[in-house]
């Protein structure tokens, strides 16, 4: 009895597997990948500045005063309001440089600001701007595209249409013909928009003449652009797997 059971289990998914294959022996399988580039149109930069002072509030009125001063200068190279903000503030005892032989060093307050750059023609003036007002940190320039949806759905369209491509190819080279789409799967890919140059020296004085790339392996240089901070160009990447019919 237990012998038929398990002969009867055998010629089940033996006849199973006959009719899977059977199945997929009309279907071809292809892969479209493609990688979409675009110049960077907006960039996003930071700053830290530091106030001192005998009492906490004294700290924090210098930290903000120094901060405003800077960021009105930033206002008046064209940058709009809405796109500077606060992005850290930090407050405390000052343990780093307090003065031994007076009060006015003993508290501390850091600020840090953010800034949206979408208009590259002001980046070099407002890394000079900033570089002379003796912050304590400027960050890494973040360079971006705006329509970064739009980037993707046109990568994920393309290769689609790349996937079609070559499933055409292959099936007139070989003299058969693709019909419907039976499957399509989307290859995702951790990979993110953007690319961004460091600034050696960012510690109390920045150097904006040395700038280190430090970009995303799938980013690119594009000499043709330009150098310094508007040679970068954004790249992405898209690959989806189809399953056509063959007629």
């Amino acid at each position: 009895m237990k012998f038929k059971y398990v002969l009867g289990l055998f010629l089940l998914l033996q006849t199973t597997f006959a009719q899977k294959v059977e199945e997929n022996q009309n279907q071809f399988i292809v892969t479209g990948s493609v990688e979409l580039k675009e110049v960077a149109d907006q960039a996003v930069v930071s700053f830290r500045i530091k106030g001192v002072g005998a009492s906490l509030r004294q700290a924090v009125e210098s930290a903000g005063s120094k901060t405003k001063e800077l960021t009105d200068k930033i206002i008046g190279l064209g940058v709009k309001s809405k796109n500077i903000s606060t992005s850290e503030f930090f407050s405390g005892e000052n343990y780093g440089d307090k003065s031994f032989l007076s009060s006015n060093r003993d508290y501390r307050a850091l600020i840090e600001t953010s800034i949206k750059i979408d208009s590259l023609k002001l980046l070099q003036s407002i890394i000079f701007t900033i570089s002379e007002a003796e912050v304590e940190y400027l960050s890494q320039i973040n360079f971006s595209f705006k329509d970064e949806l739009g980037l993707r759905r046109r990568a994920r369209i393309e290769a689609g249409l790349k996937a079609k491509e070559k499933a055409e190819d292959i099936a007139k080279a070989l003299g058969a013909t693709i019909g419907k789409v039976l499957f399509v799967e989307e290859i995702l890919q951790n990979q993110p928009l953007s690319n961004n140059i460091a600034i050696r020296g960012a510690r109390a004085y920045p150097n904006p003449f040395n700038p280190s790339t430090n970009s995303f392996e799938s980013n690119s240089f594009d000499e043709t652009r330009g150098s310094g901070f508007f040679a970068q160009t954004i790249s992405v990447t898209s690959q989806v797997r189809v399953i056509f019919e063959i007629k």
